[in-house]
């Protein structure tokens, strides 16, 4: 409240009101979780929120489920934290209708719930998925990798007045210079990673580079991630996953609506551009795109596109924006365990609420009006002119979710179109 005081909050809310936006959380302080009230409740986190994406089925145990965080043991640590690794099982509850943590093996050995050491064990296991959110599935996948490949294959390949490079363009703009950036800020010797977080600086460059090659952009399709993780008949109640899926059939009917106003399936083979573009996008992007062998189809292309889409909007937002309603509970939801019980220092917590805070300003929302990028075409008006309403009508799918979401209670582990960024820069 002091720091962004009243002056602030009216230049947020004149830039808002500027944008057709809403002025969001940057002017509402972070809102606890009820699952992160008292000890806290890792099957909840389980199944909603920005760690959702960590439970998988195990293989050799039935109906047993993990959060598998233990390569973080692999990377150096500052000797006076508590190594930020974990895993953790979980088993259903009756019905399937909530999960339970049974057990976490971390530094402090494999402990079961009613151990002395377990709500220490709570907090080292939720430490390493906050390290990994933030390090891996935020910085290195989201902006070095994904984002960084999609506009770097997309300046390179697709001509300013290419149809596909005007559907990607409010989704990549900018990705560079974001990226380069925040570099000079955090990933420095003594920048806020190293500062904010349990591992060295070597160990934060060493987790890096291998992150970079587990990249794979199957988590950017929610229902390909989930049956991945074996959890699409799992039975259980996945509000994150819904939540997700609902946001990512709208971008993946937006990206086929528009692209067949430009393209039969068969056109696809000689648009030498977008053969291009999707080359280099396999060869920069760890484990490649994904794309079936055979002919290119607009349904097929329609998914790659709306990954990216998604890359840059929601999954941006699930792993970075949506922190700020959880990291800065430091006294239940620790983002590094010191040995010897204290408190974060005051300056460390506050390099912890700034890198929080400028992900919750309002920069290019997705639900704004994107229709003057639809091609000038003199010759085919009339295909400019659905152009134009293929963006109108993106804007009013999203519009018409946000308004159903709405009718339910607010809750900070639910990601709303109206809270979206077009793109990841800050």
């Amino acid at each position: 409240d002091k720091a962004y005081g009243k002056r602030h909050r009216q230049a947020v809310l004149r830039q808002a009101a500027a944008l057709e936006a809403a002025p969001k959380r940057p002017l509402q302080p972070p809102a606890l979780p009820p699952e992160l009230q008292g000890t806290p409740d890792l099957g909840m986190l389980a199944l909603r929120g920005p760690y959702a994406g960590y439970l998988r089925k195990t293989s050799h145990r039935p109906d047993t489920f993990e959060w598998n965080l233990t390569a973080l043991g692999s990377y150096s640590h500052q000797a006076h934290l508590y190594a930020p690794w974990a895993l953790v099982l979980f088993k259903p509850g009756p019905g399937h209708a909530s999960l339970k943590a049974v057990n976490i093996q971390c530094e402090l050995g494999s402990i079961d719930p009613g151990h002395a050491h377990w709500p220490m064990a709570v907090r080292i296991a939720l430490c390493a998925a906050t390290t990994h959110t933030a390090l891996v599935r935020h910085w290195t996948w989201t902006h070095l990798i994904g984002g960084e490949s999609f506009s770097a294959a997309t300046r390179n390949h697709l001509p300013p007045d290419h149809p596909l490079c005007r559907l990607l363009w409010p989704h990549m703009v900018g990705t560079h210079a974001s990226n380069r950036l925040a570099i000079l800020g955090q990933l420095v010797p003594e920048g806020d990673f190293e500062a904010i977080y349990s591992l060295t600086y070597s160990g934060i460059c060493q987790l890096l580079g291998k992150a970079g090659q587990d990249f794979n952009l199957r988590v950017c399709d929610p229902e390909e991630d989930a049956r991945h993780r074996g959890l699409l008949d799992s039975g259980l109640p996945m509000q994150t996953y819904s939540n997700c899926r609902r946001i990512f059939q709208v971008m993946l009917a937006h990206a086929e609506r528009y692209l067949r106003l430009y393209y039969a399936d068969d056109a696809l083979e000689t648009d030498q551009p977008i053969r291009n573009w999707l080359a280099e996008l396999d060869r920069l992007i760890p484990n490649g795109l994904g794309l079936a062998p055979g002919p290119l189809t607009c349904a097929a292309l329609a998914r790659v596109v709306a990954r990216f889409i998604y890359l840059a909007s929601v999954q941006h937002e699930q792993f970075g924006t949506q922190l700020w309603n959880y990291q800065l509970w430091t006294h239940t939801h620790p983002v590094r365990v010191y040995r010897d019980g204290r408190r974060v220092p005051e300056d460390m917590y506050q390099r912890l609420v700034n890198s929080n805070y400028i992900l919750n300003v309002v920069r290019s929302p997705l639900m704004q009006d994107y229709a003057p990028l639809a091609l000038n075409e003199p010759a085919r008006p009339d295909r400019q002119r659905q152009a134009e309403q293929a963006f109108a009508r993106f804007r009013l799918d999203l519009t018409r979710l946000q308004r159903k979401m709405a009718r339910t209670p607010w809750a900070p582990w639910t990601l709303y179109p109206a809270d979206l960024e077009a793109n990841i820069n800050a």
